[in-house]
């Protein structure tokens, strides 16, 4: 390492796409105060802590501690301030500052949703070991909005083993839909337990969402876009969880050297909800207007026009329309904007690229007209937006 770098360690176990944008989030800030960051995949074999510490000398280190957050207990860190994201609970033999995301705000946004299709039960099928945090409070919220709204609850819990028997795992969990009554709404604690959930509902063949709609959390695209029907799911903001991460360790550092104090344990609010086909309700099934909504959830910004959506229907233009907002309540070109003007959110939060590019990306042809759209949606100009949404 040169002289004077700043090197600070990050330890990984969750899985690629959660890992990828929580490192994002802690790059975003590290580039801001000049750290160098040297990442170690602890997902295999649990790394020699003294070596790497001894041989990189860093300032600091962050734990993505999702997983596997035994592997960290009584670690030789010494005196080096560290910052654990998504730990379950203390990690033993050191009191550390942490970031976590907000799992009753994600529990709420879920069951929410569900909700909305005004289901005669509510399912939570939670992770394959239940004394999980992030699991077991996401399932006491659950049973906490059921009771509120007289709603029968269940449970179900899969086998330890499951996690390495998608067959059992699906079996396991259509035997507790079978027992509930419909229409079901079922809270899955992941989007691999979502994806069961949407299997076993076809092995019942249940209809979703009429008779059963899912909820998810992760918002993993590879998971949720690829299940059928896709897979609605809670996005945690872990770009936002990184770089606090990054935050709480520079004020860790400064504590240190005798500046402020660490703040207290942090949680981070989700981003939001990604809803797809598994809890989207419509107000009149119409497989037509089903498919003209993917189409625009996932094509909206390629420059969709709402007569490209309606050349889809095999009726007049009029009648089309007719169909759309006698489905879902709105014209094909308010589901066409709204869906834009997330997605220029989304890039909007991330702060990485500018309104020009934003309004390029998301199918305006100007960013003028994309400036008046956002602000006619919003009362904010996009760079007012994005300064207090970051």
């Amino acid at each position: 390492m040169e002289k004077g770098e700043r090197k600070v360690i990050v330890f990984r176990t969750g899985v690629f796409g959660t890992w990828r944008e929580k490192f994002s989030g802690i790059a975003a800030y590290a580039k801001s105060v000049g750290w160098t960051l040297h990442a170690v995949d602890a997902r295999n074999a649990k790394p020699n802590f003294e070596q790497l510490i001894d041989y990189w000398n860093p300032v600091g280190l962050i734990l993505d501690a999702s997983s596997m957050p035994e592997m960290f207990d009584d670690a030789p860190f010494g005196k080096l301030p560290v910052v654990a994201m998504n730990p379950e609970g203390r990690i033993r033999g050191r009191a550390i500052p942490s970031v976590s995301s907000d799992s009753r705000a994600i529990a709420k946004l879920a069951v929410s949703e569900l909700l909305e299709g005004n289901p005669a039960s509510l399912l939570f099928v939670e992770w394959f070991n239940p004394k999980m945090s992030w699991s077991a409070v996401k399932r006491a919220v659950c049973a906490e909005i059921a009771k509120m709204h007289g709603l029968p609850f269940k449970v179900a819990t899969p086998r330890s083993g499951d996690a390495a028997n998608p067959a059992e795992l699906e079996r396991h969990v259509a035997a507790a839909l079978k027992e509930m009554p419909r229409p079901c709404g079922v809270f899955a604690v992941t989007d691999a337990i979502g994806a069961a959930v949407l299997s076993a509902a076809a092995r019942l063949k249940a209809n979703v969402p009429d008779e059963i709609s899912v909820v998810s959390v992760d918002d993993d695209p590879e998971i949720c876009e690829n299940c059928s029907p896709t897979l609605t799911s809670v996005r945690p903001d872990f770009h936002r969880l990184g770089f606090c991460a990054g935050q709480m360790l520079a004020e860790a550092l400064s504590a240190q050297s005798g500046g402020a104090r660490p703040v207290a344990p942090l949680a981070v609010a989700p981003h939001g909800i990604v809803r797809r086909a598994s809890s989207r309700q419509m107000r009149i099934y119409d497989s037509t207007v089903y498919e003209a909504l993917e189409k625009i959830r996932l094509h909206a910004c390629d420059g969709l026009q709402p007569s490209d959506i309606a050349k889809d229907f095999p009726v007049s233009r009029r009648m089309a329309e007719i169909r759309f907002k006698a489905a879902t309540g709105k014209t094909i070109g308010d589901e066409l904007l709204e869906r834009r003007l997330a997605v220029a959110c989304d890039y909007l939060r991330e702060g990485r690229s500018s309104v020009a590019a934003i309004a390029n990306f998301c199918g305006w042809n100007s960013d003028v007209a994309f400036r008046k759209a956002f602000k006619d949606r919003f009362g904010l100009s996009p760079l007012q937006w994005r300064a207090t949404n970051h």
